[in-house]
């Protein structure tokens, strides 16, 4: 069994997770990354080159570690589909008593 498959289902891609990761420190070694995330060096190598390749990640290889650039204005598929919802209506009633938050909790339960 691998180490995926012990930790269970996944809501999150190693993609996301991968971006994540280089939001907070863009000049994260791939071995230092692989590590973070519990992965082999190979497989952050291959996420790497398809996030490249794709269009989500522009890479500056002219020292190392890399220097990892995201593409933020690139749009990501299927996130409009996302919604953020809750299994409990008592916790969304105790969010929109918070102060600040009334106007999103409305706009989302609306």
């Amino acid at each position: 069994m691998t180490v995926q498959e012990e930790q269970g289902v996944a809501f999150i891609t190693l993609y996301a997770r991968i971006l994540n990761e280089l939001a907070k420190n863009p000049r994260m070694a791939q071995e230092a990354l692989a590590r973070r995330l519990n992965v082999t060096m190979r497989t952050v190598q291959r996420h790497l080159t398809d996030l490249e390749g794709d269009g989500y990640i522009h890479v500056q290889r002219d020292r190392k570690p890399f220097t990892y650039e995201i593409a933020w204005e690139r749009p990501l598929p299927h996130f409009q589909q996302l919604q953020v919802k809750t299994f409990r209506p008592d916790m969304v009633d105790a969010i929109a008593k918070m102060e600040g938050v009334a106007d999103i909790v409305e706009s989302v339960t609306g």
